[in-house]
């Protein structure tokens, strides 16, 4: 997404672009740290342009990218090529409107003033890939971007090996790439870069940063030493093109069918549901989940400071924090608790923060109060841990709000016996008062099932449900014709593979038409 990289990875190694391409003393390093790796998946990216190597070593997973390498001669055409495009490349408004289609224009024109088109396909594949990587990608870091599986990728600092989260290696936590940015400037350059296409500043006065770039990313990076002594650090925490559904939660076993179905009349009934959990637990993926079953015709207003959320509602309405560069109180500034505020006034059925933090709690428990249904995500491990968070300062909500919430599930990331690390919600609970709550759902670990299993012990359980249940105008048996009703639904999903996005939503849809 930027014209503008001082060095180029070509091959494995850092070059200038003028200069012929050379053994990186990187590429070395890791043949020679990587002896005796025990491979474990091999795939490939870019159509076949890059390939991936997952290993491990001592307990310590590594993920090798292997890009295509470029002749001197290969490398020249490269730069020449390079310089060109920057040289044509004029702004326009097209370009604002679809930066990609705009770029790629220019590249197909300057490839065959260039006579480019008279190289093999091999050798103009491999040009073509790094033009592309360094203009409509992200550089060296594209690969790592455009891998769907990676959840997560860390750079602590100048000299510090670029890490990865895998989705599907979590059990050796963070992994070891074969990049390195052992120069400080181009390192500052490429914060400073991914910030501007974030839409976002960065600089020695404004040295952090927290944004989203295009694709939905959320970026954290800190600007050359001013607040590290390891200089410039970008953390990307990847977006999914596509949410997990309900049906993948059941399939995973993170909650169970019932568990959803409770979850879905407590929603219906606009009740206020507060998902806690530690750092990358599956909070916001549980909620967006859980966000799907709401009524398809509802208005449903989403508050979030960087936008992680999708939802499927044609009256869904995001609203999105604004942060200012100044220092002290700013009128300028649109904060968590403004936008809750704006949304009692919008006539929302639903209300959804993202996280919650602040002061935006005092509003959303009095958006509870007044009828609107609730639902939002918190940092803690229990119901006590959230009680004390919240009646303290900065939050301060008044012990007397508490019971507003309606359920409090606790998920966690954790390792089933035997198992592979996992997340699951290890309790659902209902609220008594500041003081107290009723367990609803527990999670049994050596069994590693949701307890209870039939409708007829939940129902007898839950007083929540018993509320429903008078608001509705049913009787016990109507309650759990329902539970057993939208439980065997989510099955029947999972059975027959609806997994989708998109599929999901459809046959949501046309549950409330039956």
């Amino acid at each position: 997404m930027f014209l503008r990289l001082r060095r180029r990875k070509i091959g494995g190694g850092y070059v200038e672009a003028e200069a012929p391409p050379v053994e990186s003393p990187l590429a070395a390093q890791f043949t020679d740290d990587i002896k005796g790796l025990e491979i474990v998946e091999a795939y490939e990216l870019s159509d076949g342009m890059v390939k991936v190597t997952i290993g491990v070593k001592g307990g310590t997973g590594y993920y090798l990218i292997d890009e295509p390498k470029l002749s001197y001669s290969e490398l020249l055409c490269y730069s020449t090529l390079m310089k060109a495009l920057k040289a044509e490349v004029k702004p326009d408004p097209k370009m604002i409107k679809d930066p990609s289609g705009y770029l790629q224009s220019y590249i197909d024109l300057i490839v065959k003033e260039h006579g480019l088109t008279e190289l093999s396909k091999h050798v103009k594949d491999k040009i073509l890939y790094y033009i592309k990587r360094d203009t409509l990608g992200y550089g060296p870091l594209n690969p790592l971007i455009e891998d769907p599986r990676i959840e997560d990728i860390s750079i602590e600092g100048v000299s510090k090996p670029v890490r990865v989260f895998h989705r599907d290696f979590n059990d050796l936590d963070w992994l070891i790439t074969n990049l390195k940015f052992s120069d400080e400037h181009f390192m500052d350059h490429l914060v400073v870069k991914l910030v501007h296409v974030a839409g976002k500043h960065v600089s020695t006065a404004f040295p952090m940063v927290d944004a989203s770039l295009p694709e939905k990313h959320r970026i954290t990076a800190t600007y050359s030493r001013e607040i590290t002594p390891f200089g410039s650090s970008i953390t990307i925490r990847k977006f999914r093109e596509e949410p997990l559904t309900i049906c993948h939660l059941i399939k995973w076993r993170t909650i169970s069918p019932l568990m959803a179905a409770y979850w879905w009349l407590l929603l219906e009934n606009k009740m206020f549901i507060m998902i806690v959990g530690p750092m990358a637990s599956g909070k916001t993926t549980l909620l967006n989940a859980l966000a799907t079953l709401l009524k398809p015709n509802w208005k449903v207003v989403s508050i979030e400071d960087n936008p992680e959320l999708r939802l499927p509602h044609i009256g869904w309405k995001p609203l999105v924090a604004r942060h200012t560069y100044t220092y002290g109180e700013s009128k300028t500034e649109i904060k968590l608790f403004d936008l809750v505020k704006l949304s009692l006034r919008e006539r929302a059925d639903f209300i959804i923060v993202g996280e919650v933090r602040g002061e935006e709690a005092y509003a959303l428990v009095q958006a509870a109060a007044s009828g609107h249904g609730c639902a939002c995500t918190f940092h803690g491990d229990s119901f006590h841990t959230m009680v004390q968070r919240l009646t303290s300062l900065p939050i301060n909500v008044g012990e007397s709000f508490i019971p507003l919430i309606s359920n409090v599930i606790i998920i966690k990331r954790l390792t089933p016996l035997g198992g592979k690390p996992a997340r699951r919600v290890v309790e659902v609970s209902e609220v008594v008062s500041s003081k107290e709550c009723k367990p609803i759902f527990t999670w049994e670990p050596h069994l590693d099932l949701h307890l209870p299993l039939t409708a007829e012990e939940l129902v007898e359980n839950s007083f929540v449900l018993s509320r429903i249940m008078d608001l509705c105008g049913w009787n016990k048996d109507d309650l759990k014709k329902e539970l057993i009703e939208r439980s065997e639904f989510l099955k029947d999903l999972v059975k027959r593979g609806v997994f989708s996005f998109n599929d999901v939503v459809s046959e949501i849809r046309s549950f409330y038409v039956r």
